[in-house]
């Protein structure tokens, strides 16, 4: 019930009484008894597909709505009530069945595995909810929701791409009647042909073509910002992109997977998909076409009669052409798959050495960089190697097999032409048929690089998302780590395990209180764990087990040694990772003067390389800065001012508590002179198994 309730629910109880009416109309012309008979196995297909894909399901109900127009327009012209132009114009009967075939076939590969993993990626878009992007203008009001807006898109590309092939067909008419008038010498019936069949043919051509790549431009550029901003916003939520490598999924350079594989994986879906329906609707139309043609074709030379000979001729020519061009293309899908990786490898190692250049310049390890980038572009140069020598296999063969397919009919039709049992516009359109038919068999073979690579960009993404999926499930759950806002005072730690991403612990707490309003100092040698314990606290540490709690409603704020600074302007760097419009200038001046800062208060504006700008004591300096701006319940110092000198940094801490009096502090450091800074110490101890614990130890008196 729940099916006939549902959008392909109705269309198919429309569908069916259609194919009723037909049937079953006295006394009125109706197109052929199959036709009447495959709009109720198109109704039972419409049925079917209820459950399909967001993204198949657009193409089920086009060909149901098509096989409608198409059965409706044939009986319309059959009783005279359309013009005779127009009705000259439309696609013979069994292009209403075609559809019905179109549309089983595409219930039949949902279940293919190559295709679940292209709708996977496909149909979140499709099915979305959201408003429509304000940042495109194009088809913005073709649809409520952006989902609804793509299902719309997709659903007139294919109406598009059905009426290029009804064109295709009235031009293949068109030839044979026009070679026909050539023969006969009959000028009146020629340029008839021409004004009034060619003409609008090729108006028709030239319009579609251009409606064809906007609305096709359109799909490309609405789907690629809604998918884009969908996977870089999961990407970075809640940490994702910082658990990713801790997962067992290969998902390296998720920049290129977002930017160039999303850009890659559109193109090439939005244009093969309806490409290849398009190709399957020119096939079913022209077999028929070389059907009638062959229908009791004389084998050349002799007087043996086969039946659809050039039907079955040129399926096996395509077939065996298929087949060998699989042979020869099948490692293209592993060597593009290769290729955007080390290419990736090689980008993200030049950005890499962008970023650390300083460092780089000052241990002179150029040599030993460009030691490195060579390696990685001769791994870039060797897989590509091997893909030209592979593509040049197989342009040598499918350009043999194009070249033969010219000549082929017309060298099987040609006796029967000297023998004057076929017209020259017979012959002309038999080559014509043909041609289309071996064109549309041989999609695969002259798409087959660009299936090659389509293949390695949807595995690239569905990696990816895999990745992300599993990252997530590393903040759910972990291996049993918890974290909670059951306290109203203090951070507290209770059975508390963490371990590395191998498994091996590396801290036990069985009981841990961080008091709010005392600062607490956490000490003990490198490798203890201490930073560790802050990304548990911060919640962002997935392995391990216990309980960690944070007061409830409180903010918290973690500064590491070595400060993010975003690109952009000094501004945005302070505010960061709030906005720009969150403080005032005098605020963010303030904050930088506190921070002692006070010579960039005047350049809040100024665009730069930030990071490589700022020496690392004064990135410290302004990461501190947007603690003052923040104003967090708990700051957290990981190691935050050891670029400082031991005065500037004593002169932060009295800073500190004076302008965030309410800020209870936790610090992370190795030097003596912090104990005066912090009301209690934690200090890293070692335990059994290799393991350490935190404990409370007594502050050491000042020294005088």
């Amino acid at each position: 019930m729940a099916a006939l309730k549902s959008g392909l629910g109705i269309q198919a109880v429309l569908t069916a009484l259609v194919a009723l009416l037909l049937l079953a109309a006295p006394g009125l012309p109706s197109p052929p008894l199959y036709v009447s008979l495959a709009g109720f196995a198109m109704a039972g297909i419409l049925l079917a597909s209820n459950t399909l894909s967001a993204y198949l399901k657009i193409f089920v109900s086009v060909y149901g709505i098509g096989y409608l127009l198409l059965a409706l327009a044939k009986t319309l012209a059959t009783l005279g009530a359309l013009p005779a132009m127009v009705a000259a114009l439309l696609p013979p009967d069994f292009a209403a069945t075609g559809a019905v075939v179109f549309a089983a076939i595409v219930l039949a590969i949902s279940y293919w595995k190559p295709i679940r993993d292209i709708t996977l990626i496909a149909d979140p878009y499709f099915a979305s909810h959201d408003t429509p992007s304000r940042e495109i203008g194009m088809f913005r009001r073709f649809g409520r929701t952006e989902g609804q807006i793509g299902r719309n898109l997709v659903a007139l590309s294919i109406f598009v791409n059905f009426a290029d092939v009804a064109i295709t067909l009235g031009f293949n008419f068109y030839y044979r009647d026009m070679y026909n008038s050539l023969q006969a010498l009959d000028a009146q019936a020629f340029w008839n042909q021409v004004v009034w069949t060619f003409i609008p043919l090729a108006v028709l051509n030239v319009a579609i073509g251009m409606f064809d790549l906007y609305v096709d431009s359109g799909l490309q550029l609405r789907w690629r910002t809604w998918l884009t901003h969908s996977l870089y916003e999961r990407w970075l939520g809640d940490g994702t992109h910082y658990r990713i490598p801790f997962t067992d999924e290969h998902a390296d350079n998720p920049d290129q997977r977002i930017q160039s594989d999303v850009n890659a994986f559109i193109a090439q879906t939005t244009t093969l998909s309806t490409r290849l329906l398009s190709q399957a609707a020119q096939l079913v139309s022209f077999i028929v076409i070389l059907w009638t043609l062959s229908r009791d074709f004389v084998l050349p030379f002799t007087d043996t009669v086969i039946p659809g000979f050039l039907v079955w001729l040129v399926i096996a020519y395509a077939v065996v052409g298929t087949w060998l061009t699989h042979i020869i293309g099948k490692p293209l899908i592993g060597l593009d798959y290769r290729q955007e990786q080390v290419e990736a490898d090689f980008r993200f190692a030049l950005a890499r050495n962008r970023i650390y250049s300083e460092q780089i310049a000052l241990l002179r390890g150029e040599r030993a960089e460009a030691s490195r980038l060579t390696t990685l572009f001769h791994a870039i140069v060797d897989n590509y190697v091997g893909i030209i020598f592979r593509r040049i296999k197989l342009i040598a063969f499918t350009f043999s097999y194009r070249q033969a397919s010219t000549i082929f009919p017309l060298i099987i039709a040609a006796p029967s032409f000297f023998a004057k049992k076929i017209t020259l516009g017979a012959l002309q359109q038999t080559s014509n048929a043909f041609s289309n038919v071996q064109g549309s068999l041989n999609f695969f073979i002259n798409s087959y690089t660009i299936l090659a690579a389509y293949k390695a960009n949807t595995i690239r993404l569905g990696s990816f998302k895999r990745a992300m999926t599993k990252a997530e499930a590393l903040a759910g759950a972990g291996y049993g780590l918890a974290q909670g806002n059951d306290t109203t005072g203090s951070v507290t730690a209770r059975g508390l395990t963490l371990a590395l991403p191998d498994g091996r612990e590396i801290v036990r707490a069985e009981e841990l209180t961080l008091p709010k309003g005392a600062a607490t100092l956490l000490t003990g040698p490198s490798g203890s764990g201490k930073s560790t314990l802050f990304r548990a606290i911060a919640g962002i540490w997935p392995f391990g087990k216990g309980r960690v709690d944070v007061p409830a409603g409180q903010s918290a704020l973690v500064l590491p040694q070595r400060p993010y600074i975003p690109l952009g302007s000094l501004r945005g760097a302070v505010a960061y990772p709030n906005t720009v419009d969150r403080f005032s200038d005098e605020e963010i001046r303030d904050a930088l003067r506190a921070a002692q800062l006070p010579q960039f208060a005047d350049r809040l504006d100024e665009v730069d390389t930030w990071d490589r700008r700022l020496s690392g004591g004064e990135q410290q300096r302004l990461a501190l800065a947007r603690a003052i701006l923040a104003k967090p319940d708990w700051l957290f110092l990981d190691e935050a001012t050891a670029a400082l000198d031991e005065e500037t940094e004593a002169g932060i801490y009295r800073m500190l508590r004076e302008s965030l009096p309410g800020t209870t502090i936790v610090s992370i450091g190795h030097r003596s002179t912090l104990n005066r800074h912090h009301d209690q110490r934690v200090e890293m101890k070692p335990a059994e198994g290799g393991r350490f614990e935190p404990r409370l130890s007594a502050m050491p008196a000042p020294a005088e």
